[in-house]
């Protein structure tokens, strides 16, 4: 569970309006009743509902129904259903519709590419990385995970991955065998993973007897190569395929004996289509 704070969901309703809805007071609609209605334009994994009702009850209306994050619904199908005063309907209709339409390309996405990666493993995860566009990291991290991914990492503070780029300042991957071990011994509590971009590094990381080995932008041919020389030399060790991971590719990284795949790829997915109904209630 990702968990918004109360500012975060308030200050979604103060960016859109600030000082009020303007249109809406011109109108001369407000004290008339409406009742809002999202539903599915096209199968989606929804995201995001439960904010979204949040900012709904924020401005008193009522909510019949929706359906919380992750559910499968298809086309017609009612994602939020409620009803009040139109002013607030109109002063949340947008926020919340993109909100929702943003989490769900996101979610259906991730949703997506795990389908296909596990029709060639049934156990592999799909992991989203930090590189997600600033400023919307619980998003994307509910979304991922409505879609049945897990966070790769959350941060720096939370997981031990050694880059090609610490290795240059620590002496090289040579130098493994020794950093791996001493690691070991200040932080027993994290596995520790370190990224390879050739099978010579792979190995390097394998005899060093780090967790894992997260194997950088290697095509699903040469991945499957590396990972049985990788697990020979240390048969516990995890096999993470990383950089340019997606729906296309997913399935044969997994069958070339990933146990992880790490993307960035639905982060960036098209916004999922909602149609939006607003009438009025006699």
């Amino acid at each position: 569970m990702i968990y918004f704070t109360e500012s975060e969901i308030d200050q979604l309703l103060e960016d859109d309006a600030p000082m009020g809805d303007l249109t809406t007071f011109l109108v001369g609609t407000a004290g008339q009743k409406a009742r809002i209605t999202f539903r599915a334009r096209s199968p989606m994994v929804v995201c995001c509902t439960e904010e979204a009702v949040r900012l709904f009850k924020k401005v008193d209306l009522q909510v019949h129904s929706y359906v919380p994050s992750g559910t499968h619904v298809n086309p017609g199908g009612v994602i939020l259903d409620a009803q009040g005063d139109s002013a607030p309907v109109h002063m949340v209709w947008r926020t919340s519709l993109a909100l929702v339409e943003f989490a769900s390309g996101i979610s259906d996405r991730t949703n997506r590419m795990l389908e296909a990666a596990r029709k060639e493993n049934p156990s592999v995860i799909v992991a989203g990385t930090r590189k997600h566009p600033p400023y919307i990291k619980k998003i994307a991290l509910k979304a991922l995970m409505a879609g049945g991914g897990m966070p790769h990492r959350t941060g720096l503070s939370d997981t031990v991955l050694i880059f090609r780029e610490h290795l240059v300042l620590a002496g090289g991957y040579g130098r493994l065998s020794g950093i791996v071990p001493a690691i070991r011994r200040k932080n027993k509590e994290r596995k520790i993973v370190v990224e390879a971009h050739t099978e010579e590094q792979a190995l390097m990381v394998a005899e060093s007897g780090a967790d894992a080995v997260q194997v950088d932008k290697m095509p699903p041919e040469d991945f499957a190569s590396c990972a049985k020389k990788c697990r020979r030399l240390n048969p516990d060790i995890y096999l993470i395929a990383a950089g340019a991971v997606n729906d296309s590719n997913a399935g044969r990284y997994a069958k070339a004996g990933a146990d992880v795949l790490v993307s960035s790829w639905m982060y960036f997915a098209q916004p999922s289509d909602v149609h939006v109904e607003i009438v009025p209630i006699d």
